[in-house]
């Protein structure tokens, strides 16, 4: 016969997680909606950015060290994760995505954003040459920033011949998907946003004194732009994965205890059967 204390105590246990389950779904839920706020108040300043580096582009005879292609096959990549796990399989899908390009390369440089993104290649055995610590929680622009100055610096230094970000591309509140995007050296696809619905460019812009001159000054807004909309894009699929998990885990609760319950009225019932049944036997047998 099963134990009704037994079974009261672990229905007022699940009950207890599920309210730290529907708390971590409540927080998730807000610390989704300020990163895409964040990511829609500096949209438009971004896209101007990049239209005006899509016309400058456009002029083919336009030469910069990082628009041209080197050639070579050296290739770094940036690989946002998070901190922390029950994010259902946010992790598991971007940092597979990243691992599949980097054990078919033979010289490649791996920059991790995220513990989860450092755990993952340690594990592998793959060697992290830099790990930007405390950025994927809140992500700000000077964080984007100081990442844009390391990897020029590096580029500068002629470590590698390509770069590129993977990251969660979140393209609306319940759509989301693992991706890859080449940062250097900067082309024409990369510029394109689809989701904004309108052309990049219109019509022939004067750039003073001349074209290279400009982009020397505004691809670096630009990649610190990008790397920013990666950022607050990952942490945003984060907490939506993470609210969707704990809301998951609540329901599973919910649905234990309401089995629970029935087990507990059940054996509540058989023993008050049985003690009634023992009473009349002993008034019986007296």
């Amino acid at each position: 016969m099963p134990n009704i204390i037994d079974i009261k105590n672990r229905i007022k246990s699940i009950e207890d997680t599920a309210k730290i389950t529907k708390a971590m779904q409540l927080i998730s839920v807000a610390k989704m909606n300020k990163a895409l706020v964040k990511y829609e108040n500096n949209r438009p300043y971004f896209k101007k950015v990049r239209s005006t580096m899509a016309s400058i582009l456009k002029e083919r005879s336009v030469k910069h060290r990082y628009v041209d292609d080197r050639g070579g096959e050296r290739t770094a990549f940036i690989v946002i994760a998070s901190d922390k796990g029950m994010a259902g399989d946010f992790n598991n899908q971007v940092l597979n995505l990243a691992y599949s390009h980097i054990e078919r390369l033979k010289e490649t440089y791996v920059f991790t954003i995220g513990i989860m993104a450092r755990d993952f290649f340690v594990s592998k055995g793959i060697n992290i040459d830099i790990e930007f610590l405390h950025t994927t929680q809140n992500p700000t622009m000077s964080d984007a920033a100081r990442i844009t100055y390391d990897i020029l610096e590096l580029y500068d230094k002629d470590l590698f011949d390509k770069i590129y970000v993977v990251y969660t591309e979140k393209t609306s509140v319940v759509k989301q998907f693992p991706a890859m995007m080449r940062l250097l050296p900067v082309s024409m696809d990369s510029l394109i946003d689809e989701d904004d619905g309108e052309k990049l460019f219109h019509g022939n812009l004067h750039f003073e004194p001349d074209e290279k001159s400009v982009l020397d000054v505004i691809i670096t807004e630009y990649l610190t732009g990008v790397l920013y909309s990666t950022l607050i894009q990952s942490v945003a699929a984060e907490h939506f994965k993470r609210m969707t998990t704990m809301q998951q885990a609540t329901k599973n609760a919910g649905e234990m205890v309401a089995e629970l319950k029935v087990k507990y009225n059940r054996a509540r019932q058989e023993n008050i059967t049985t003690a009634i049944l023992e009473i009349g036997n002993n008034q019986s047998g007296g």
